[in-house]
């Protein structure tokens, strides 16, 4: 009988057959945002501003929008909304927002 090792039987990744792509191509994918475009898109017609989406004042620093990106987006997750109280519809609304809202911030800063 032969030893075996920690990762025997485990599923190993094969980007062929999972459509991924080489590691690159995932982190690129991974890291991608909503572009400039698609975030004037979505915030066309509203009354707040970035900064208020984000529940933030003027004179704000660019590590308190992030701060704020995140912690609005882990209780605005879709995928968190039953927890929250929130219809999934509601939730995909208000993330959608909060990510056009963060995009515009960050082409203002950056």
């Amino acid at each position: 009988m032969s030893k075996r090792g920690f990762m025997d039987g485990y599923k190993r990744y094969d980007p062929e057959r999972e459509g991924y792509g080489n590691p690159a191509q995932w982190r690129s994918a991974f890291r991608a945002r909503m572009s400039r475009e698609e975030a004037d898109q979505v915030l066309h017609g509203q009354k707040r501003t970035p900064l208020e989406i984000l529940g933030l004042g003027s004179g704000t620093t660019w590590s308190q929008i992030r701060s704020a990106y995140r912690r609005l987006a882990l209780q605005l997750h879709p995928d968190r909304a039953p927890l929250n109280g929130l219809t999934v519809q509601a939730a995909t609304r208000a993330f959608q927002e909060l990510q056009a809202a963060y995009t515009v911030l960050h082409d203002q800063f950056n």
